[in-house]
């Protein structure tokens, strides 16, 4: 399994991870928000079976928060601070219950850390589409936002997993 920049030659019709936009972004909208550098989509492959075949991917894009909705950051800061969003996460149907969840969202905080150390961001955020997958996250340690589906993890903890990138 590999993960690689969106294309065209991958076959974005065929994925479905049971999730109606979380498909429909995929294949309407990834390609395209890569292309006018609006947002960033990595597909993970089996580069041992299908190259075309989208087995799971993961977007990430810039965005702001205010600082004072961030539980407990210090600190304070009076202005819109910067955050990468990870503004959607699937894997195939066919694929899942194998941990490539979690492999795509390790790969997407090694990029976040990466990404950090040549420009400031405070934190990865994102929108759990509900209550199962928040839970899945804070197993990841991500931080809700007080009542809310939106959730953190600083740049500090993303740093302490020691991720990378691969080749």
């Amino acid at each position: 399994m590999i993960i690689e920049p969106i294309s065209r030659l991958h076959n974005r019709k065929l994925f479905d991870c049971g999730d109606d936009e979380i498909n429909r972004f995929l294949r309407e909208q990834a390609l395209q928000d890569n292309e006018k550098d609006m947002s960033r989509t990595m597909v993970l492959i089996d580069d041992a079976a299908d190259q075309t075949r989208i087995v799971g991917y993961h977007t990430l894009a810039m965005s702001q928060v205010r600082q004072e909705d961030i539980p407990n950051d210090k600190p304070k800061i009076k202005r819109s601070i910067p955050v990468v969003l990870l503004g959607q996460l699937g894997v195939d149907q066919a694929f899942q219950g194998r941990g490539l969840g979690e492999l795509l969202l390790m790969d997407a905080q090694a990029r976040v850390d990466e990404i950090s150390r040549c420009t400031g961001i405070r934190a990865m955020m994102l929108d759990a589409r509900n209550e199962r997958l928040a839970k899945w996250y804070e197993q990841h340690d991500f931080v809700r936002f007080p009542g809310q589906l939106r959730m953190f993890k600083s740049i500090a903890a993303i740093r302490r997993l020691n991720l990378r990138t691969g080749p």
